[in-house]
């Protein structure tokens, strides 16, 4: 675990299964929330959305579990069996792991599902913060800014909405808001680093260079996507969906940029 992150100024240390993983894990928080707001109001929805949750985490960790070399000696268990509050992994596999749990519990009738809701709540949270506090705790990519840990779990919500635009109503409302919004802190995210030190204008001058078009694409996807929600509610959906999963992918692998002499 020391080599997680690469050695300074390396060369990629993650590939495209950690893309998978980082949509995968954003889905099954979002769809975890979900099952725990309905839990709590009785709905007999619940049991969908907590199984899809369920299986959604069981797919996150077969991918986290293909991507590891390590993963015949299983020498990654330590995270299930120790209590490191202060390793953020730790937080990800105990928030996926109590999920689960509760997902299973939810899903099949067993004991009181208002309480075990309230309890995935807890963990479908920490499951959404996660992604961006992977990211931005590393002070060593300055690609990767404190601003991600409001950015990716909006996005992370709005992927799941925006698949949910094919066919629930109710979530109109909800999805506009975050469309605009997670577009609105895509700029924010760009201007953050422009206005920051030199290292920052360095990082940005790169992401530019490797993918700074389809990032704005992506940014137009989002704030578009509400103009189409009244007559193309599944178009919008998508439109959404592509440009978070798009921004998010850029931001990961554009990230793990580390200039020379910093």
């Amino acid at each position: 675990m020391t080599t997680f992150y690469g050695l300074p100024n390396d060369h990629a240390f993650w590939h495209w299964p950690t893309l998978i993983h980082f949509v995968l894990v954003g889905l099954a928080g979002g769809m975890a929330l979900l099952a725990a707001i309905r839990a709590w109001h009785d709905d007999d929805h619940s049991r969908l959305f907590a199984l899809t949750a369920l299986i959604l985490i069981v797919m996150d960790f077969a991918t986290l579990w293909l991507e590891s070399s390590a993963r015949f000696r299983l020498t990654h268990i330590w995270l299930f069996l120790s209590f490191r509050p202060t390793a953020y992994i730790w937080w990800g596999a105990m928030g996926l792991t109590v999920s689960a749990v509760m997902a299973f519990l939810i899903s099949f009738k067993f004991g009181p599902k208002r309480l075990w809701g309230s309890i995935m709540a807890v963990s479908a949270t920490i499951i959404l913060l996660y992604p961006g506090l992977a990211l931005a705790a590393n002070s060593a990519r300055p690609l990767w800014t404190p601003l991600l840990l409001a950015f990716f779990p909006l996005t992370s919500l709005l992927i799941v909405l925006g698949i949910g635009q094919f066919k629930w109503d109710w979530a109109k409302p909800y999805f506009l808001s975050l469309s605009v919004l997670s577009a609105v802190l895509g700029v924010m995210y760009l201007v953050g680093l422009a206005f920051g030190g030199l290292e920052a204008k360095e990082a940005l001058k790169h992401f530019w260079k490797e993918g700074g078009i389809f990032y704005l694409i992506a940014l137009l996807l989002m704030l578009l996507s509400p103009a189409l929600l009244k007559r193309f509610p599944a178009l919008a959906g998508l439109m959404a969906v592509v440009g978070a999963i798009l921004a998010r992918s850029l931001i990961i692998e554009i990230g793990q940029y580390q200039g020379l002499g910093f």
